[in-house]
């Protein structure tokens, strides 16, 4: 090589690499107007890289804010997309409260009705409830079966997460009153609902493998939220004692005769919120 010229791809916040030049011929090296028109070349293709980036970065951002918006509200999402570093597998421990909610005698409807009005019927509720869970800063864990179980606390945390829960589960009984009413004009069958919740430490992150992990929370409170839900009767709220500190003491409640759970020596204290 006897000649080179290079001139850096920069824009204003970005290096993206150097336009590089060389000259075999001794006789024939770059002049000021080679360089002048190189630089000129080089800022137009910096200019060009950046933008080619930029768009890649968002569609990537919109793929991303699609899919995590089925299961998070838009705060937490945008949360989360402007730190990447936080999605990453692994979990950590902290206070959440774990909501879950069952169609009552979904079984005998699903036996009843075909297939697709089932589908439909599961689609219409899940949307109605699943609506309210994001309105309250809630995320949405999964959808089991019939059931749902979301997550109040995580993966942001407010000191009203569990009055937010509880605000919630009001609210998605008193929906469930104006969609029996759309779902029998529309023939289907009208449901009732139980809903359970619990307060404390959880183990939360995205659990599984390299290839497929989902954002979930595991522990003894997650299963007594269970536990709670599978003892409320259809347009029940039944919540634990826990939950009901968390909350201030600001929700009506009605004590209920205490739980017997696996592998605790004292039984459970229940209560149930006075919604209607």
């Amino acid at each position: 090589v006897r000649s080179t010229i290079c001139a850096p791809l920069i824009t204003e916040s970005n290096v993206h690499g150097v336009l590089y030049a060389d000259r075999l011929d001794p006789f024939a090296a770059f002049s000021p107007d080679h360089l002048e028109l190189i630089s000129a070349v080089a800022a137009q293709t910096a200019v060009t890289v950046e933008t080619v980036k930029a768009h890649r970065r968002l569609a990537r951002e919109e793929v991303a804010r699609a899919n995590y918006s089925r299961f998070m509200p838009e705060y937490v999402v945008k949360q989360l997309l402007d730190n990447p570093n936080s999605f990453r597998l692994g979990g950590v421990n902290q206070t959440i409260t774990v909501l879950f909610a069952d169609i009552r005698g979904f079984t005998a409807i699903s036996e009843r009705e075909k297939p697709e009005k089932v589908v439909g019927l599961l689609n219409r509720y899940f949307s109605a409830m699943s609506e309210i869970i994001f309105d309250r800063g809630g995320t949405l864990d999964k959808y089991i079966g019939d059931g749902l179980m979301a997550l109040f606390g995580a993966p942001t945390a407010t000191p009203d997460d569990a009055l937010n829960a509880v605000k919630a589960a009001v609210m998605m009984q008193k929906r469930l009153a104006t969609l029996n009413q759309e779902l029998h004009a529309d023939g289907y069958e009208q449901i009732s609902v139980g809903i359970g919740l619990h307060t404390g430490e959880a183990t939360v992150g995205y659990i599984g493998s390299d290839r497929r992990s989902e954002y979930t929370a595991i522990g003894d409170t997650v299963n007594l939220g269970s536990r709670l839900e599978s003892n409320a009767r259809g347009g029940e709220i039944l919540i634990s004692e826990a939950t009901v500190a968390a909350c201030r003491n600001l929700i009506p409640v009605d004590p209920r005769e205490p739980l017997t759970v696996k592998n605790r020596i004292q039984p459970v204290s229940v209560f149930e919120v006075k919604w209607s």
